[in-house]
């Protein structure tokens, strides 16, 4: 006959808190230990003598089939060992149960009473998890298991093992069954799926595995789960984080609300408090959570859902885990990126409903971060969903954000935070990563004084725009200056009044207060009006770089479709997009887009009629730039000219303005030779700038292939070819003592 365990009685102790949860675990495998010994006991005197002994759990003799079929009552009630073994069950268990409440008394973390508290198990799942856990601990249980199982290959517990190990009749093991439920909280939270187990014949014969994540959480409480550690991130009360510098009286709205509804007179009834807070990235968002946290001292775990949506595991499986993490570590439950999930799709919609599964599981406050409005239609019924949206902050809260972030950096003289506050529509996020990347970028120069130059700021400003207006649009990087402009005193004047309205609009429409006097038409907008190459594209390129603005010319081709509304579409995004990037919107021969209105006679005329007021409307909500050109003023509709804030006349030059434009053409470097007469060609070639940067360019090209300076000769032959161009001719006496250059 098979040997017992050695009954070792129970030596007196002291009932004192345990010193760790190890201790504790300890004594729940003495526990076990004694209920196998029972088991061992039992089964011993049911068995009937097996010639096939050495076969065991590989042949099934007839007697033993014969033995079931009979199904013999209890042997043991008399047993005098059992008897024994029963009552030192029950002293150690009563030991046990003081020891675990002297231990909560005095703040020990036992995990095994920890999990007890927070899923609510019972004391049978309670023991089904140190069950488990035994064999991971000490190889003993191995065998054991295999031989109570009668099969050498079976060596963790299964469904029946813990049944026999602890249901003393069988209407405990009846209950006991509703433990293992495929809802059930030892399936949902503590065992491992059954994908990841060999299959089972029957669901008694099922293998009972401890999931991963429970064994470490006796080993270490705080580490997260390993499938989630990639898209999860837990922050503590205590921990630092920057200031709220804006929305504060949102915060205070949060704070209020919890206070208020969690009561227990006005808590919502089988609902959970759901924020969803949507703004552009860098808003706030998750500062704002992260100071609800701390106010209420609790712990914080953030989900990011792009990384969960783009993860090879189910969605519903990582679900399920990040609801257990969140039970486990007891924290607020934020989820980010939830515009991910916007999606309109069945598979989006199949997830959303995973996820606010989880939310009711969980029970408590949760936090959804997005980019984007949503409307939760149906989930509103089981769920409380407050929408909090977190629009951009105000030019003056700009400013008073690139001050404050800005202290500890250095920069060179000049830099004006209110100009960026107002050239740049950003968020508290994308301010401090410009000021970071600004900073990077100087570390690459290795300046000798270490500061910030104003244009690596601004190109670091830009670096923070995510758009895509390049899909309608071309980049132009501004090359021109003021110098290069050759223009009349009063255009001049009013194109330096445009870039003013531009710099100085934090101080009008901030510290003056007219941002309150306009709900719309605070951006700036340009008309440049007059013949080609009289200087419209260069001027666009001096307000660009004047206010250290990105330019982008909108491809008219790519605008306008003989679809229906197919043109406001490209409008939209145009500008969805430029709000996005900061930048000078450029519209080159806007007429031939948006000409005069039309008398409608037909659904083509009122359809061209509503393009020109959609981009009216378009302009006026637009609080960036937009500058077009046109060759043909008169061709504009009057409703259109009322909304422009500047309007420029481009003159054809006289002779005066000409020569200008000719002397400033030659860069310092070009070799030029004295007999150029500025004065002649001047007068004698009535052509706009653009043709006379083509002679120039021209003429020095043949220069260089002569390997001479640039002079007269190679002025008056590239002149004739760009003429020609254009329709003119030259006569002999036009050109004097010069028509020989010709020849």
């Amino acid at each position: 006959m098979l040997k017992t365990f050695a009954n070792d009685p129970l030596e007196p102790a002291p009932d004192l808190p345990y010193g760790d949860g190890w201790e504790h675990v300890a004594d729940e495998l003495r526990l076990l230990d004694i209920k196998i010994n029972m088991l061992l006991l039992s089964q011993q005197s049911n068995r009937t003598e097996n010639p096939y002994e050495q076969f065991r759990g590989l042949v099934i003799p007839e007697e033993e089939v014969y033995q079931l079929l009979n199904a013999p009552g209890d042997k043991n009630r008399n047993d005098p060992e059992i008897n024994e073994l029963v009552e030192n069950l029950s002293r150690l268990e009563s030991h046990i149960q003081k020891r675990r409440g002297l231990s909560a008394e005095s703040g020990i973390f036992l995990p095994l009473s920890y999990l007890s508290h927070i899923f609510n198990l019972s004391s049978f799942e309670e023991q089904c998890i140190i069950i488990c856990l035994a064999v991971e601990l000490h190889r003993k249980y191995e065998k054991l298991y295999a031989y109570l199982q009668d099969d050498v290959t079976c060596k963790n517990p299964t469904i029946d093992l813990a049944m026999r190990l602890l249901c003393a009749t069988p209407g405990d093991r009846l209950a006991a069954r509703m433990s293992f439920a495929p809802k059930g909280k030892l399936n949902r939270f503590f065992l491992k799926k059954e994908d990841a187990l060999p299959s089972a014949g029957t669901s008694l014969a099922k293998i009972l595995k401890l999931d991963e994540r429970i064994m470490n959480f006796f080993l270490n409480s705080g580490q997260v789960d390993d499938s989630i550690s990639s898209c999860a991130k837990i922050s503590y009360p205590g921990e630092e984080i920057d200031p709220l510098l804006l929305g504060r009286d949102i915060q205070d709205q949060i704070r209020k609300f919890v206070e208020t509804n969690f009561d227990s007179n006005n808590a919502p009834e089988n609902k959970n408090i759901v924020f969803y807070l949507n703004g552009t990235s860098g808003a706030g968002k998750k500062l704002q959570v992260k100071h609800f946290c701390r106010y209420f001292n609790q712990s914080l775990m953030i989900i990011d859902l792009t990384r969960v949506a783009g993860s090879e595991s189910p969605f519903s499986r990582l679900m399920e885990t990040i609801g257990r993490e969140a039970i486990l570590q007891q924290v607020v439950l934020c989820f980010d990126n939830f515009n991910v999930l916007l999606e309109e799709d069945g598979a989006a919609r199949k997830k959303i409903e995973e996820l606010f599964e989880i939310i009711k599981t969980f029970a408590g406050i949760v936090f959804l971060l997005s980019e984007s409005p949503w409307k939760p239609s149906d989930f509103g019924r089981e769920h409380l969903i407050i929408d909090i949206e977190l629009g951009l902050p105000e030019e003056s809260e700009r400013k008073r954000l690139w001050e404050r972030f800005s202290e500890g950096f250095r920069f060179e003289a000049g830099v004006d935070w209110g100009t960026l506050a107002g050239k740049f529509r950003f968020t508290p996020g994308q301010i401090k990563d410009a000021l970071i990347t600004a900073q990077n970028n100087s570390y690459w120069r290795h300046t000798e004084d270490g500061h910030i130059k104003t244009e690596e700021l601004y190109k670091a400003c830009y670096m923070q725009a995510q758009h895509k207006l390049e899909k309608r649009a071309s980049r132009i990087q501004p090359k021109y200056t003021w110098d290069d402009v050759i223009l009349p005193p009063e255009q001049k004047e009013l194109l330096h009044d445009a870039c003013n309205q531009m710099k100085y609009r934090h101080v009008v429409y901030g510290e003056w207060g007219f941002q309150r006097k306009l709900s719309y038409g605070k951006g700036l907008s340009m008309l440049f009006s007059g013949p080609p190459g009289t200087g419209k594209t260069m001027s666009a390129q001096v307000v660009a770089r004047e206010l250290y603005m990105e330019l982008y010319k909108i491809d008219l081709s790519q605008v306008v479709s003989k679809y229906i509304g197919e043109t406001e579409k490209n409008l939209q995004m145009i500008f969805r997009e430029a709000h996005l990037s900061n930048a000078i919107l450029f519209f080159d021969e806007t007429d031939a887009l948006f000409g005069k209105r039309s008398e409608v006679k037909d659904s083509h005329d009122r359809y061209a009629n509503i393009e020109t007021a959609f981009l009216l409307q378009k302009m006026e909500e637009y609080d960036g730039i937009t500058i077009m050109a046109t060759n043909f003023k008169q061709n504009i509709d009057e409703a259109f000219m009322r909304r422009i804030n500047f309007v420029i006349e481009f003159p054809f030059p006289d002779a005066e303005y000409r020569e200008k434009i000719w002397r400033s053409m030659f860069p310092p470097e070009a070799p030029l030779d004295d007999d150029i007469d500025f004065d002649f060609i001047a007068g004698r070639f009535e052509i706009a700038g653009g043709n006379i940067k083509n002679i120039v360019v021209s003429a020095a090209f043949l220069a260089a292939e002569a390997s001479e300076r640039i002079g007269m000769k190679h002025i008056i032959r590239a002149a004739k070819y760009e003429l020609r161009k254009i329709g003119k001719i030259f006569l002999k006496e036009d050109l004097g003592e010069y028509y020989n250059y010709l020849l």
